[in-house]
């Protein structure tokens, strides 16, 4: 069977394993069997083994439940309500207020999480009942803080960043500091776009309270908000000067949360179990779509479908700028059905050689990547942000949610576009290193 067969066998079939609501790593799995054996037979169907014991013995990936541990921790231990109050109590008397803490925290949170989801839900918890309690516009409270979450994947620490180094074979230090001055260059459009609307509109946020608060009272809130900076910066301070690679990093993050939890007096028993489980959960689920894309991924080699639809796409001549805005636009559509791992390791077997091909430097690409998946994560109906704020929202309909976040997906777009004409602000920093 030639390529093209393959190929549209390939769509229709994971096309109607995704209808009839399997998961999105079974249909991804099951389709590279598939593929594989209409290519090689009994014998493609042999390189299943190595492909699910290269995968599940990467050094790389350790850094995902690390990660993910040190993210849980903090998050069930109470720390992070601490943070967040320390937080609020820094942007009080800036106009919007709090809607600019929710921004700030998330920013801050996700550089020791490295999840969009788990951001979202740890600030949510503690903003959304504070904010409401004083009267902000429901909108802008659900469109910040979904938004805001999604810094989680672009501020390093990073799941995402990770997962595509490990695939394109491209140092995860290198994208994590490319992912720094983007994430924090983007956590100022938001919070110059709440600033402009609050000017606008000022009836969206409560008056601000005209009492100073003396700095006696607001220090002990304050001091909550260094032990989560100092173990962000001992995280990427060694990342970043060599001293330690991410995964050992990984391990540091996770023992420095459990030591603050012990600290703090939050770390019971029922605390760890907890954290333990929701990490090796996710970290099951990111594992178990990494081996069924790879699987899908071997299945398109073997057929030559990779290396004929990536020849296809050069033979077409199109200008640089022209193929990037495709490249766009179809991670934009992809978002609105798809995680966005399954986007990674469906597209990048394909896309990646064209990618290079092209001219494009490998790690400012996995910048663009990222922000478009943050994207995908705040646009319906896949959007897990959305979802995640929704749970927690106290009852608010879904499409306020999604109203609330829809000008940060502009926003989002902007950023691509600023990286489109300043490359420099992803490469600069990795190129220090």
């Amino acid at each position: 069977m030639d390529w093209g067969s393959l190929s549209l066998v390939l769509m229709g079939f994971m096309a109607l394993m995704l209808v009839l609501g399997q998961w999105t790593a079974l249909a991804l799995g099951a389709t590279g069997v598939l593929v594989l054996y209409l290519a090689r037979g009994d014998m493609g169907l042999m390189a299943i083994s190595s492909v699910v014991w290269n995968n599940s013995n990467s050094y790389i990936l350790i850094a995902v439940p690390l990660f993910l541990l040190m993210g849980e921790v903090i998050l069930r231990s109470g720390i992070s309500d601490r943070f967040y109050r320390g937080v609020a109590v820094l942007t009080g008397r800036v106009p919007g207020g709090l809607l600019h803490a929710n921004i700030v925290s998330c920013a801050l949170f996700s550089a020791v999480s490295g999840s969009s989801v788990a951001t979202a839900a740890s600030i949510g918890t503690v903003a959304i009942p504070e904010m409401t309690k004083r009267g902000y516009a429901p909108r802008m409270v659900l469109g910040s803080l979904a938004a805001g979450g999604t810094l989680g994947i672009l501020i390093p620490p990073s799941i995402v960043m990770i997962l595509y180094g490990a695939l394109v074979e491209e140092s995860i230090a290198k994208l994590f500091m490319a992912g720094l001055l983007p994430g924090l260059a983007m956590a100022a459009l938001f919070m110059t776009y709440i600033a402009v609307r609050m000017a606008l509109q000022p009836g969206l946020a409560p008056p601000r309270d005209p009492r100073r608060v003396p700095f006696g009272e607001k220090l002990p809130h304050l001091l909550h908000v260094l032990p989560v900076v100092a173990l962000l910066s001992i995280v990427l301070g060694g990342i970043y000067g060599g001293a330690i690679t991410p995964t050992e990093a990984a391990a540091i993050g996770a023992i420095g949360a459990i030591l603050l939890a012990l600290c703090y007096r939050g770390l019971t028993f029922p605390v760890l179990w907890e954290a333990t489980l929701s990490s090796v959960k996710t970290t099951c689920m990111v594992i178990f779509i990494i081996i069924g894309a790879q699987i899908l991924s071997t299945a398109l080699s073997y057929s030559g479908a990779s290396r004929a639809i990536s020849q296809l796409v050069v033979d077409m001549q199109l200008s640089k700028w022209v193929l990037f805005a495709g490249l766009v636009l179809l991670y934009v559509v992809l978002g609105f059905f798809v995680d966005g791992i399954s986007m990674i390791y469906i597209t990048l077997p394909v896309l990646f050689p064209v990618v290079v091909e092209a001219g494009f430097d490998p790690i400012w690409f996995g910048v663009i990547l990222t922000i478009l998946i943050e994207l995908g994560q705040i646009t319906p109906p896949v959007g897990l942000n959305l979802f995640t704020i929704h749970g927690i929202s106290g009852g608010r309909p879904f499409g306020e949610v999604v109203a609330g976040s829809t000008p940060f997906v502009f926003l989002m777009l902007l950023m691509v576009l600023l990286l489109a004409f300043f490359p420099g602000l992803a490469l600069w920093i990795p190129s220090l290193m």
